[in-house]
């Protein structure tokens, strides 16, 4: 019955107005990217384990969120609060249906730790002094090795290649992937610097994936290198440049992909890192050409090459 309700709703959409502007612009392109990366993740396993990864998110603070839910639902002090039970719920019943991943629900545990602990001190309340203090005791390590198993797992917190960075890896590939940019970008300019100087006014820097592309854009201006152009995500809306390159320093693709492409590319170097880590730039497409001649128009090219990841 209150108005505050309304206003938040009206509050909520007035901030998500302009994302929905952009979306009817660009027919709603974040559709087709959720259902090319849905496709990706049930492809690549990426979705198993749903309800189990759910335990995982939470470790031994599972059972203060099950407390939670069971408060919201049947607690008679809960029932006011209901509709935060099914806002776990109906996502958790989509996502099971639907593949989602399991991290996709992390958002929705905070609110149910809340009415967890409240749930739980309460119940405290009856307890013998001892007793209680006990069950807190439990309930306040749980969180505390919660948060530190979480940091280890999640944050980049160990020495690369020591024996934690490499339990972390095992768990979180993350870790793997954010080594070796600097690297990247140093080895792009070493190659733009061996080129003849006409070749150099009309180049461009071609990115597969926007690691890539993000990283020649940080630190390529301290080596005056042109940003990178990439057809994946909301890169390819920014284009290829006026006017377009003639010379390209192609990252991320095959030799068999960049023939498809130009007329001439020469292998010029391949992806490492100074630590020695292995990841996809590394293992999966290491090789770095300088190519020209592309094959098609640019405008016809650019029209194809847009995709997703």
């Amino acid at each position: 019955k209150s108005k505050w309700l309304w206003y938040g709703v009206a509050l909520s959409l007035l901030i998500f107005l302009p994302n929905l502007i952009w979306q009817a612009q660009h027919n709603f392109i974040s559709i087709d990217f959720l259902q090319q990366i849905h496709a990706r993740d049930v492809r690549q396993g990426r979705a198993d384990g749903f309800l189990p990864g759910q335990l995982k998110l939470t470790l031994l603070a599972a059972p203060l969120w099950i407390a939670g839910l069971y408060f919201y639902l049947f607690s008679p002090q809960g029932k006011r609060y209901r509709t935060l039970a099914w806002l776990y719920l109906v996502p958790l019943l989509i996502f099971l249906v639907a593949k989602g991943r399991d991290y996709y629900l992390a958002a929705a545990y905070p609110m149910l730790y809340a009415s967890g602990s409240v749930l739980l001190e309460r119940q405290l309340q009856s307890l013998r002094p001892p007793w209680a203090a006990i069950l807190r005791g439990l309930m306040w390590t749980a969180l505390v090795v919660d948060i530190a198993i979480m940091a280890a797992l999640t944050l980049p917190l160990a020495p690369v290649n020591s024996a934690w960075f490499n339990i972390a890896n095992e768990v979180n590939s993350d870790f793997r992937e954010e080594i070796g940019w600097p690297e990247l970008v140093a080895t792009a300019a070493h190659i733009r610097d061996s080129l003849p100087a006409e070749d150099r006014a009309h180049l461009g820097i071609l990115a597969t994936n926007y690691g890539e592309a993000g990283a020649v854009n940080l630190y390529g201006p301290q080596y005056g290198l042109p940003r990178a152009i990439s057809g994946v995500n909301s890169f390819w809306e920014k284009g290829y440049g006026d006017p377009p390159p003639e010379v390209v320093i192609v990252l991320g693709m095959s030799r068999e992909s960049v023939q498809k492409k130009f007329a001439a590319c020469q292998l010029s170097a391949q992806s490492w890192n100074r630590f020695r880590v292995q990841n996809e730039e590394t293992l999966q497409h290491p090789d770095i050409f300088v190519c020209r001649g592309l094959l098609q128009s640019w405008p016809e090219f650019w029209k194809n090459f847009r995709h997703f990841g």
